[in-house]
């Protein structure tokens, strides 16, 4: 099975760029300024909750804990393992369950997989999705410790700190709505391979099998190294509002004396 690169990339685009190179991308939204994005994002109740708490945000003063250990070494070290989680699960040897960080591997290939458009796509849309959900709780604890750091470094941080919050609560649910969309668009990309491959079958006069599938260059394993460059594009995406954090961190030090 394909390893995951050690390197995540930051550009805000490579999500985007992944999934037009798999052929599934949606039409390009027209170009328009921050606010207006934020605008069309946020619902009349939200606006008020948030106006409202932007207005005491000037009351929010440093925090005063304990010293805090290296910023750019923890989100280092937790992206490694989110890396890693995804990388290892990509493997079919039941034997590396127990192993596997993610606690999951990917689905076996069975008769449904080449023949019924729900079920045989059913198990990697379950894969996705719990690749998903460990994703979710790994950043939200890992941008949880990030604001910890910057409430505890001044007072313009910790106002930082609690906007990122006020954020990451207003847009919580049409982030996830708008991430859950991507299993349903890397369906369309694994049945464009499986249709290729039945007409590959068709034209040869026999039926082709999981080893072949499997093999270097065989659909599913394309689509097994397709999947887990979606799946590294998208924790890329989930990692930027952290790197933002870490960023005013390491701004702010550099700046004082």
């Amino acid at each position: 099975m394909p390893k995951a690169a050690a390197h995540v990339s930051s550009n805000p685009s490579r999500l985007v760029h992944t999934l037009s190179g798999l052929g599934v991308a949606a039409t390009a939204a027209p170009r328009k300024g921050f606010a207006d994005k934020l605008a069309e994002l946020i619902d009349l109740s939200g606006a008020i909750a948030l106006s409202e708490s932007l207005r005491g945000l000037k009351r929010i003063k440093a925090v005063e804990t304990e010293a805090q250990g290296d910023a750019q070494a923890l989100f280092m070290d937790r992206r490694a393992e989110m890396i890693e989680a995804i990388s290892a699960s990509f493997t079919l040897d039941p034997d590396a369950m127990s192993s596997s960080p993610a606690g999951f591997i990917l689905p076996s290939p069975n008769a449904d997989t080449f023949s019924d458009d729900a079920a045989g796509y059913a198990p990697y849309q379950r894969f996705y999705a719990l690749h998903q959900s460990e994703m979710d709780h790994r950043v939200i604890s890992l941008r949880g410790l990030l604001r910890k750091q910057l409430a505890a470094r001044s007072e313009a941080l910790a106002q930082l700190a609690v906007l990122d919050t006020m954020m990451e609560t207003t847009l919580s649910d049409y982030s996830r709505r708008s991430l859950a969309a991507l299993p349903k668009l890397l369906a369309q990309h694994f049945f464009a391979l499986r249709r290729a491959q039945q007409a590959a079958d068709a034209d040869a006069g026999q039926p082709s099998n999981a080893e072949h599938w499997l093999a270097d260059g065989g659909w599913l394993h394309l689509f097994h190294q397709d999947m887990q460059t979606l799946l590294l594009a998208e924790l890329a995406l989930r990692l930027q509002p952290l790197q933002g954090l870490l960023e005013a961190l390491n701004s702010e030090h550099e700046d004082t004396p």
